[in-house]
């Protein structure tokens, strides 16, 4: 417990021990907590409703992204989160193949317009050239009629030679020709068929993919749709998986990841203002594991913002309980005491030194000892004010100066070291 001064009693850490015998203790905790020394514990933690109303989730340091970290909560979100990225994938790989397969529908489409067009030009081509050609034949035929080749005289005589060889050769020039015409026919009447079933393969395929193109249309529209209903859920998974995240306890410990976030912010901080203080995250989790369990004593939990859910408050510096006596100073603002001091908030702070050390350690304008950031922040300040935190015996002035109690300092370095064990990337 931070204390303003030093009285003649001194109180100690969510309990009390006197100066004089700081041995003797008085263990009135529900709970055991294992130390080197143990130190009585209780708190008076009052019946209060928890907040309203969770605020918005912390926005925890990047470079505590690897760190892992579990609870019920946290899996259940995840689950909740992998289950609405997998569907929106799968929603966005079905408009996407959707749109592909579209796009490919619509260039056959296209070609097979363009081979339409062509295949109908050869098809007015064919018939031009089978008009032409039966149009051609039946002149020949007359023609063959009036010189007697439709007569049936097979016998003429001819005293002119000249004058038979040159119907002889008409007759040869008339049937070669004849030959030509009817092969000419015969080409545009097959060049007609071909182009027919062409035209009419062509047609089917672009009937075929014109319904297939408004088919997929329909599944692009309802992929579309998916998407951004699932969007929508992703993104409300996400923020339920950043919130149940940051209120998970890391694993490895037991504190949660707010906790240690606001422990490397804050000692970070300090660090920044004070450089000859080397104050360490592991230090400041030490003194909040035995001032309040990280936030979690009497039922108390951190949210996600750092608060605690409901206010956790000292038991009353009447000078009972071994304690010393600490009138109110406060209006009994932060304990709801008029009469006596009690500490407040995780990091256990009288009111009259909370408003001396007072700390906005998450940036939101509000300096309160119920956040773990505003809290962990007042706290190194206070600590570094007091001694230098880069030994074992430097800690132990400063965690002195917080509790006047050897039982106090030895327990809490017994946990900083214990938390130093573990790796912050």
């Amino acid at each position: 417990m931070v204390v303003a001064h030093r009285p003649s009693r001194k109180t100690g850490t969510i309990g009390v021990t006197r100066s004089r015998s700081p041995y003797l203790l008085v263990v009135v905790a529900t709970f055991a907590v294992v130390v080197t020394f143990a130190v009585a514990v209780t708190f008076l933690v009052r019946a209060v409703a928890p907040t309203p109303a969770a605020a918005a989730p912390a926005q925890v340091a990047p470079r505590l992204d690897p760190v892992a970290v579990d609870s019920v909560e946290y899996r259940n979100a995840k689950a909740r989160y992998d289950a609405a990225s997998s569907s929106l994938a799968d929603a966005q790989q079905t408009e996407a193949n959707a749109s592909t397969e579209i796009d490919q529908l619509a260039a056959e489409d296209t070609d097979i317009t363009t081979e339409l067009a062509s295949q109908t030009q050869q098809r007015k081509q064919a018939l031009v050239d089978a008009v032409s050609a039966r149009r051609n034949l039946r002149i020949l035929a007359v023609e063959n009629y009036v010189r007697g080749a439709g007569t049936g005289e097979t016998d003429t005589t001819f005293e002119d030679l000249d004058a038979e060889t040159a119907v002889l050769g008409s007759q040869t020039l008339t049937e070669a020709t004849t030959v030509g015409q009817r092969v000419k026919a015969d080409r545009a009447g097959d060049a007609l068929h071909i182009t027919a079933s062409t035209m009419n393969d062509l047609l089917a395929r672009r009937v075929d993919g014109r319904a297939r193109r408004d088919a997929l249309e329909q599944t692009r529209s309802r992929a579309a749709g998916d998407v951004q209903r699932f969007t929508s859920d992703l993104a409300t998974a996400q923020v339920a998986l950043e919130q149940a995240r940051v209120t998970a306890v890391v694993v490895g410990t037991d504190f949660q990841l707010v906790a240690l976030d606001a422990y490397t912010r804050a000692a970070d901080s300090a660090d920044s203002t004070n450089g000859s203080c080397h104050i360490t995250w592991w230090a400041l989790a030490g003194i909040t594991r035995v001032e309040s369990k990280h936030g979690t004593y009497g039922g108390a939990t951190l949210l996600a913002n750092g608060d605690t859910s409901r206010p956790i408050i000292g038991i009353p510096l009447d000078g009972t309980n071994d304690t010393a006596v600490i009138a109110d100073t406060d209006g009994g603002a932060l304990d709801g005491d008029p009469v006596y001091d009690h500490a407040v908030g995780p990091m256990q702070f009288i009111p009259s030194t909370w408003r001396r050390w007072a700390a906005d350690g998450n940036g939101d304008g509000s300096r309160d000892p119920n956040n773990i950031y505003d809290a962990a922040l007042a706290a190194a300040h206070y600590l570094c004010a007091a001694s230098a935190m880069d030994s074992d015996d430097a800690m132990t002035r400063g965690f002195l100066a917080y509790n006047h109690s050897d039982a106090y300092a030895a327990n809490v370095l017994q946990w900083a070291h214990t938390y130093a064990t573990f790796p912050v990337p």
